[in-house]
């Protein structure tokens, strides 16, 4: 009787453990290269973060961003686009993190509509270590867009914060490896 006993305590307990030990491995053992492509260059290697979503202003204006960057490089290209129902011309894009704020120019790419909102494609340059420094942050950060009348405040939630994050800081530090 205490045999059998002891048999379905241990089945419990490992009904309980597996579960829990694929968790954690899923959490830690993240699969990033979906995330991002490299390629040999002449120069160095290329990396290309593919693009992220997740900041949004007041208004649901979506912002979505893409980065590259090359080894021999001290600069990552940031690639966005912005929607937004208003016609504006930007010309910079802040990152900003609790005390720190790091700003570019925001070279125009593109602008196009889409539906019943305007498609802004533009591209900047920050200094990786900004970069690493931007993506470090527990609390989820700010970005800003600056056109000649004003600014638009674009918000992450903290969870996808905490996701984004992490994965960025990992093929971030894939990168520091790598040079």
């Amino acid at each position: 009787m205490a045999n059998n006993q002891l048999r379905m305590a241990c089945r419990t307990r490992h009904f309980f453990i597996i579960p829990l030990l694929l968790l954690v491995n899923t959490m830690n053992g993240q699969n990033i290269s979906r995330y991002y492509t490299s390629s040999l260059q002449e120069k160095g290697t290329l990396f290309y973060i593919l693009p992220q979503k997740g900041f949004e202003s007041n208004n649901k204006n979506n912002f979505i961003y893409d980065m590259s960057y090359q080894t021999q490089n001290d600069t990552v290209t940031v690639n966005f686009s912005y929607f937004d129902r208003m016609n504006l011309i930007l010309d910079s894009i802040s990152l900003s993190n609790g005390n720190q704020q790091v700003s570019s120019d925001a070279e125009k790419l593109y602008i196009e509509t889409k539906k019943s909102k305007w498609h802004y494609r533009y591209s900047s340059k920050f200094l990786f270590t900004d970069i690493a420094s931007f993506f470090d942050q527990t609390e989820p950060p700010t970005v800003n867009i600056y056109y000649p009348e004003g600014s638009v405040v674009l918000n992450i939630k903290a969870k996808t914060w905490r996701k984004q994050s992490a994965l960025i800081k990992k093929i971030l530090t894939l990168i520091e490896y790598n040079k």
